[in-house]
């Protein structure tokens, strides 16, 4: 099948954990209010639009987000609840097609392309989605085009309930038109290694060659961008999702101040956790690609310890955690997490750069 004849859409549920408690309760509409925690260590998981006029933004400390807004009404999450929704969302999205990819809980990648409903138009079908959706109290943005990423990065063009099409003429003058910032896979630390080689844009991606790219992102992350902002993008929808890692996070009741103390709770809290989601029980079972330790501090700015390796081990584990805890800089840690990256069948035509 041609890149051009395909029919790919993104459905992105706008807000979505603020807009199910919002149908739950209506008396949330219209009302900033976010869903999270307000306390001291209680932090922003989604925020409804009226909250993000002042600023509120999701990974934002709840006590930063009351100073932004006061009148800010803090709603306890409800994963389960939320799941039932995304599960209804599916549902629907159903009637329309069988080829789905649930990127997240929140986020629906739909081939379309074999679609004969409304005379195979992608953009009816997708408004007929959107229209349905509705009926459960929350909405979706979608984006259409001939590719996922594109789609992707067009859901958030008519944020909220709305939609954007990029016909396959226009994906590559699309994409040089967007900041590299937009490309998904592209963080902060890739931007700035970038903009240093005065690289801002996609037009300016399409311009330079294969080889200079390479040389400022490494072989593999070079050809990726290359190939996306050149508009190919040929990963079809995946209909059973390949987990790519595993990990487990607390946040702590009280600060640790001590390494001790970190290595204690990775022992008895953490490390039974991230066993049982690897469904083994000796970590040599556990089949890996790479290893991650994060620590948050208590001014809230993170850091990551990771190293390659072919097998899960407790003791690299505790050295990435020696790693992280050097960087703290006087400070006491409010949060640990460790995971593993999965290795993937499919590695090569992943959308994630991994330049970060």
């Amino acid at each position: 099948m041609s890149e051009n004849t395909r029919k790919i859409a993104l459905l992105d549920l706008d807000a979505f954990f603020a807009s199910a408690e919002a149908a739950r309760d209506p008396s949330l509409k219209g009302r900033p209010f976010a869903v999270g925690g307000g306390g001291a260590r209680g932090v922003v998981a989604t925020c409804n639009y009226a909250a993000r006029q002042y600023g509120v933004r999701s990974a934002m400390p709840g006590s930063h987000a009351v100073r932004l807004c006061p009148q800010l009404h803090f709603v306890a999450p409800d994963h389960a609840y939320y799941r039932q929704i995304s599960n209804q969302v599916l549902d629907i999205i159903k009637q329309y097609t069988s080829t789905i990819e649930p990127a997240s809980i929140d986020e629906f990648y739909l081939e379309l392309t074999a679609c004969a409903l409304f005379q195979g138009s992608a953009t009816r079908i997708m408004e007929a989605v959107r229209a349905d959706i509705r009926s459960l109290g929350i909405t979706g943005s979608a984006g259409i085009s001939n590719q996922k990423m594109v789609a992707k990065i067009a859901s958030d063009e008519r944020k909220p309930d709305g939609q954007f099409v990029v016909p396959p003429e226009q994906v590559y003058s699309y994409i040089a038109k967007l900041p590299l910032a937009r490309i998904p896979g592209v963080g902060p630390k890739s931007q700035a290694r970038l903009k240093d080689a005065g690289l801002t844009f996609g037009a300016d991606i399409q311009a330079v060659e294969l080889s200079y790219l390479q040389q400022i992102l490494g072989e593999k992350s070079g050809w990726v961008l290359h190939q996306r902002c050149l508009g190919h993008d040929p990963r079809p929808i995946v209909t059973e999702r390949v987990r790519k890692s595993v990990g487990v996070e607390e946040t702590l009741r009280q600060d640790f101040s001590h390494l001790r103390q970190v290595e204690q709770f990775l022992e008895q809290a953490l490390f039974p956790q991230l066993l049982k989601r690897l469904k083994v029980q000796r970590w040599q079972d556990a089949p890996i690609k790479s290893q991650t330790v994060k620590l948050k501090f208590s001014d809230f700015q993170q850091t990551t310890a990771s190293r390659v390796k072919a097998k899960a081990s407790p003791s690299l584990f505790y050295q990435l955690t020696r790693e992280a805890w050097d960087r703290r800089q006087g400070r006491s840690v409010r949060l640990i997490g460790i995971s593993v990256a999965l290795p993937d069948p499919d590695d090569q035509l992943q959308l994630e750069l991994e330049l970060d």
